[in-house]
């Protein structure tokens, strides 16, 4: 029969290898790009009602909004902030041989 494995030996081995720290990173990075509102509120152990409640919505207000597809700047702002996160927003262009992503400040006067 063969010898499990714990999660944190495993962790350790891939995390001494050359350039696992950024791999690691990029990953992280890629896998919370996709992730949708309902998994991050869930992840982070919110309720919709507490969080309705915090925002001053409905609990049906939250659902609608982590359903949503076109989800006002400023809604998303308030959202990720009863969450303890900031919003920031990247205009990547692409000019055919590197992108550049440039952060996008919205309502903020420099």
């Amino acid at each position: 029969m063969p010898r499990t494995k714990s999660y944190r030996d495993l962790h350790d081995r891939v995390a001494e290898r050359p350039g696992a720290a950024e791999r690691l990173s990029a990953l992280r990075l890629d896998t919370l790009a996709e992730i949708g509102l309902h998994e991050l509120r869930s992840s982070l152990e919110r309720s919709q009602a507490d969080l309705a409640a915090e925002l001053g919505i409905s609990q049906p207000a939250v659902s609608q909004l982590e359903r949503g597809e076109d989800v006002k700047v400023s809604t998303l702002r308030g959202y990720l902030d009863s969450l303890g996160a900031r919003l920031q927003i990247l205009a990547i262009f692409d000019d055919g041989e590197a992108e550049t992503a440039i952060p996008i400040r919205i309502g903020v006067s420099t």
